[in-house]
């Protein structure tokens, strides 16, 4: 079942012992806050928790593609062409040093795509694209605001890591030295509980 932040928010409150509905330390909103904040450490951390599949409709005429700014991180994988064929991997290097004027080629369905240096969200295409063309690339988004009753799509074993990051962000307010140890000390344990869920990412 997927992941609504109510849980991890739940989970909080019982270690910051703030379970009294009718005074809360530390309010819905910024507890909220500090969850979907979680999501935005995560997904720079594992992205690949994050991985969707959409379909991306091409620039006509252009090998050079691009998602959509703010909505979109990165892209991982260009996968294949909707109803048609895989779009495998190609080298751009390879590319210009061969064909140099393959930018200005006729249209036609994709049959490689390359990465741009130092732009997640720009790539290549070759040959470039033709009216209509659909690709189903693999995308890391960036994530929502989400609502506590929203369905974030991570699994349910995400609930515990964001916890922790809630209870380091909610206790790093208090100036008192005890409680930012515990802030430190929950801040390591969102870290740490990120790291299986990174090895060979």
């Amino acid at each position: 079942m997927p992941l609504k932040l109510s849980s991890p928010i739940s989970i909080a409150r019982g270690i910051l012992n703030d379970t009294d509905a009718g005074g809360y330390r530390y309010s819905d909103a910024d507890l909220l806050q500090y969850a979907n904040d979680a999501l935005d450490v995560m997904v720079g951390i594992v992205p690949q928790l994050f991985y969707q599949d959409i379909e991306y409709t091409c620039t006509a005429n252009q090998a050079e593609q691009a998602l959509s700014f703010g909505t979109y991180r990165a892209l991982v994988d260009v996968l294949r062409i909707k109803g048609g064929g895989a779009v495998t991997r190609g080298d751009r290097t390879t590319l210009d040093d061969f064909k140099p004027g393959w930018r200005l080629d006729a249209s036609g369905p994709a049959q490689d795509w390359m990465k741009v240096d130092d732009d997640p969200i720009r790539f290549l295409i070759q040959p470039p694209a033709p009216n209509g063309q659909i690709l189903i690339c693999k995308v890391v988004p960036v994530p929502a605001e989400y609502l506590a009753t929203d369905d974030t799509g991570l699994p349910n074993d995400c609930a515990d890591m964001i916890a922790d990051y809630i209870v380091a962000r909610a206790e790093s307010r208090d100036a008192e030295h005890v409680i930012s140890q515990r802030a430190q000390m929950f801040g390591q344990s969102f870290i740490s509980k990120l790291a299986p869920n990174n090895q060979g990412g």
